[in-house]
C-alpha cells in the first residue's frame, strides 16, 4: 500500500457511516478523494490555505515541509484546482473552504464532526492550535488525529507533531504512516 493509502485506511476504520470529516491540509485533494471513494456516505469538509512560501508562517517553513515552500504560485492554484476537482466529483459530499486552519474551525458547530484529520501546520505551535481550535468541533465519541507522529524523515523537522501531541495527551493512538488518533 502507498502511504496515502495507509492514511486512508487509518481514517476509514474510524468513521461510520455518513459521517462529517474535516481534513485540514488538503493540498491536491488525493487523500479527500480516497476517503469520498470508499464510504459512500461521507461529508467532507477540505481545508487548506494554499499559499506560496512567503505567505506561510516562518515557524511552518523552517519544518522545511514540502507545501510549505512552494514558491510558484501557478503551482499552488494548480493544487487547489485539483482539490476542487475531488470536491467536484462528489456534489452535496465535499465542500473546500479556502482558509487558514484555526479560522476555519471556526465556522462549524461544537460537536459537528465524527472525525478530523490534521496533516496542515507542522510546527508545535501550530499543531497545539490546530488541536485546540478542532477538538471541540468533534462530536463525543468521536477521533481528532493527524499526520506525521514520530515521522523522522531527515528532510524535514516534523519533531513538533509529537511534542504537540504528547503534551496534550499521554498516550495517543498510533496507526499507519506515522498517524496518531485521540
Amino acid at each position: 500500500m502507498t502511504p496515502l493509502e495507509l492514511r486512508g485506511c487509518a481514517i476509514l476504520r474510524r468513521l461510520p457511516q455518513g459521517a462529517r470529516m474535516a481534513e485540514v491540509g488538503v493540498l491536491r485533494g488525493a487523500l479527500s478523494a480516497f476517503v469520498l471513494d470508499r464510504l459512500p456516505g461521507l461529508h467532507l469538509v477540505m481545508v487548506d490555505n494554499w499559499l506560496t512560501v512567503d505567505q506561510q508562517p516562518e515557524s511552518y517553513r523552517a519544518t522545511r515541509d514540502d507545501h510549505a515552500l512552494h514558491a510558484d504560485a501557478a503551482r499552488v492554484a494548480r493544487h487547489k484546482a485539483d482539490a476542487l476537482a475531488v470536491a467536484r466529483r462528489f456534489p452535496g459530499r465535499a465542500t473546500l473552504v479556502h482558509d487558514w486552519s484555526v479560522a476555519a474551525a471556526g465556522a462549524f458547530p461544537g460537536g459537528h464532526f465524527d472525525l478530523v484529520f490534521l496533516d496542515a501546520d507542522h510546527p508545535e505551535e501550530g499543531v497545539r492550535a490546530d488541536i485546540a481550535a478542532w477538538l471541540p468541533k468533534v462530536r463525543p465519541g468521536g477521533w481528532i488525529g493527524g499526520h506525521d507522529y514520530g515521522n523522522n524523515d531527515p528532510k524535514f523537522d516534523f519533531s513538533g507533531v509529537r511534542r504537540a501531541v504528547d503534551a496534550w495527551v499521554k498516550y495517543p493512538e498510533i496507526d499507519a504512516n506515522f498517524t496518531w488518533w485521540v
